[in-house]
């Protein structure tokens, strides 16, 4: 089993098909990063060239730390089942394949979201095993949603948001959550060579300094994120049930200071730690045991918009990644890195934006109504290329997801599927949201 964003046993497919062709006879592997806090360029969607875009950590310190917070757990899941978790680093295809050779694999079973790079990456995974006579078995994993139950081909998602959120609330269900499957006990011998060769792994000095900064808290900060699994679920329990948050969600999402103003559950949906199909039962729950209202319903409503990005930019591919957006639009900005640089740094002299900046640096977190801000501000006010934006989030946010980032960038930029030119009036939106300045007082600096 090749995790990717599914670092977890439960309610996962491709964990459940697996165990069932090999009689339970499974082990895990996660390929970790090979480069932290190194500058790298940006490669996703490798169909344009990107020679403009300043080099940067396409995965930061914090970011990396929280995932290794969430291997942390899941090697502890798979040895609780009696099995193991190899822990690599490497290019990610040819490190699973060399693995998968010398264990004397058949199948390696996967399931990421089926973006551009990841379907090369699948490609290249797929002839590496092919060498040797084994197979690449990808699932369809991430979304609450499974592409099988569309009415339609991902190839024929609709446009437009709401037309997709119609059809999809009419005519598709979602699944129940499946339960852990069973796994056979895996001989000592290969458990402790997996426990030795992960260890080894873990234990370089840049992965130890990510871990250090996944656990720096800012005293600012009104929550705080741990990426194992037993923390989301934690989360999912206090804010439904311990609080009740979730029966005033809808009046309190645009927040920005607070931990319940949201779910604050998308790091550990963006890892897979928890499933989409987990939330959603434990909403309809909720709606049976205490209430049922807007503000439920709107927690399931984000879940769609979160489904739409991932079916969006497997249908977009490389044009998820271009200037010039998925319908090819005339691409929007110039490339000042200055400019760029004050945005990162929150230094634009703007102080809704660099309170908002200033807060994704110190935490790898952001509201949603603070990013959709700062990324107007940056593609709309300043006119910087929207892909440098993207591009700093996904290095930054702990709940980097590849298609809610870049389709929400587009989405913004106004090189989207859909057509209207959104700019948001930062003044306006700072005196409405924060209107006795206490947000921008907090961030003030980093």
């Amino acid at each position: 089993m090749w995790h990717r964003t599914d670092l977890r046993l439960a309610d996962n497919a491709a964990i459940t098909a697996a165990a069932a062709a090999a009689d339970g006879r499974v082990v895990g592997v996660v390929v970790l990063p090979e480069h932290v806090a190194a500058p790298v360029r940006l490669t996703r969607g490798r169909a344009e060239r990107y020679t403009a875009l300043p080099d940067f950590v396409r995965m930061s310190p914090r970011r990396t730390g929280h995932l290794l917070q969430a291997v942390d757990e899941l090697r502890s899941e798979w040895q609780a089942k009696g099995s193991t978790l190899f822990v690599i680093r490497g290019d990610a295809a040819a490190s699973v394949a060399a693995l998968a050779r010398d264990l004397g694999v058949r199948e390696v079973h996967t399931a990421p979201c089926r973006a551009f790079d990841e379907v090369r990456e699948n490609a290249a995974a797929a002839r590496a095993l092919g060498i040797f006579g084994a197979s690449l078995v990808v699932h369809d994993e991430t979304t609450m949603i499974a592409a099988r139950d569309l009415p339609f081909a991902v190839d024929e998602l609709p446009d437009v948001f709401s037309n997709f959120r119609r059809i999809a609330e009419k005519k598709c269900r979602v699944r129940e959550p499946l339960p852990v499957p069973a796994l056979a006990a895996i001989p000592a011998e290969l458990c402790a060579r997996a426990a030795e060769e992960s260890a080894r792994t873990l234990a370089t000095e840049d992965l130890a300094q990510a871990r250090a900064a996944a656990v720096q808290q800012d005293v600012r900060a009104a929550f705080t994120c741990v990426g194992g699994r037993s923390h989301g679920l934690a989360r999912m329990r206090r804010w439904f049930w311990e609080t009740d948050c979730i029966a005033r969600y809808k009046e309190t999402r645009d927040g920005l200071i607070g931990a319940d103003f949201s779910s604050r559950l998308s790091p550990w949906l963006a890892l897979g730690t928890i499933s989409p199909r987990e939330v959603v039962a434990e909403i309809r729950r909720y709606e049976r045991e205490r209430a049922s209202n807007e503000s439920t319903y709107w927690l399931f409503f984000e879940l769609l918009w979160r489904d739409y990005f991932h079916f969006w930019v497997q249908r977009a591919q490389g044009r998820a990644f271009k200037a010039s957006g998925v319908l090819g639009r005339t691409a929007c900005g110039v490339q000042d890195q200055s400019a760029y640089a004050a945005w990162c740094e929150g230094a634009t002299g703007e102080p809704f934006v660099d309170a908002s900046m200033h807060e994704l640096r110190a935490t790898g977190q952001l509201s949603n109504r603070a990013r959709q801000n700062v990324a107007s501000w940056l593609a709309k006010t300043a006119g910087i290329d929207w892909r440098w934006g993207a591009a700093w989030f996904e290095s930054q946010l702990i709940d980097f997801d590849v298609g809610p980032n870049w389709g929400n960038w587009q989405y913004v930029a106004g090189v989207g599927n859909d057509p209207r030119n959104r700019v948001f009036n930062v003044q306006s939106q700072a005196e409405r949201y924060d209107s006795n300045g206490a947000y921008r007082a907090l961030w003030r600096s980093v």
